[in-house]
């Protein structure tokens, strides 16, 4: 064991394991990722995944300041489901108006770049379980007890980090997908980019508070 405040380095190493398992598991912000990309290319998921990964650094330095309690207060928590409630709505709204373009035959513009960040960081911002989530899932890896802000602190950097590339490579992975299913299967592409963001919307709403 460490002292001082520092985590010992098995702790770092099952939470860097942690934070992989959890960048590789779909969620509403992995899905609004790879659908943006297989739908509109590389920079757009990667814009994308920048604005998804502001709003959990966000996040995270409310945890990591020790404010994450501020949720809890009842103006506050009654109205979490509200919260996530218009981010499925909005995913659902995405994904209905690009089902009806690849019916239609039509391409919508890809997003500007400021668009696409907006639409990370709204996404992001759509469950305030995921702050709940983090209060709990950081301080299960602090070593030193009497230090704790210093190590959740230091946590929260590599969760952010780890979490950065895993949303990076879900879309290039999306987008070389994009490049594979280009042509005639341009529009099953955009269909499966729909059935994603539907699929993001029914995690959001499947996603209670507690």
């Amino acid at each position: 064991m460490s002292g001082g405040g520092l985590i010992s380095a098995e702790n770092l190493a099952l939470f860097a394991l942690a934070c992989v398992a959890l960048a590789a598991t779909p969620g509403p912000n992995v899905a609004l990722i790879v659908a943006t990309a297989l739908k509109h290319g590389r920079r757009a998921g990667m814009l994308s995944a920048a604005g998804v990964n502001v709003g959990l650094v966000l996040q995270l330095t409310v945890v990591a300041a020790g404010l994450a309690w501020l949720v809890e207060i009842e103006i506050f928590a009654r109205h979490f489901d509200l919260v996530r409630y218009v981010g499925a709505a909005y995913l659902v709204w995405l994904a209905v108006r690009q089902w009806r373009q690849a019916g239609a035959g039509t391409q919508e513009a890809a997003p500007s770049g400021r668009a696409a960040f907006a639409r990370g960081l709204a996404v992001a911002f759509a469950n305030p379980k995921t702050l709940l989530f983090h209060a709990a899932f950081l301080p299960q890896f602090v070593t030193d007890p009497a230090h704790p802000v210093p190590q959740i602190a230091l946590l929260a950097g590599i969760f952010a980090m780890i979490a950065l590339v895993g949303d990076m490579l879900w879309a290039i992975a999306a987008d070389h997908a994009r490049t594979a299913l280009k042509g005639r299967f341009a529009r099953v592409a955009d269909r499966v980019s729909a059935v994603i963001l539907a699929g993001g919307a029914a995690i959001l709403l499947a996603a209670g508070r507690r």
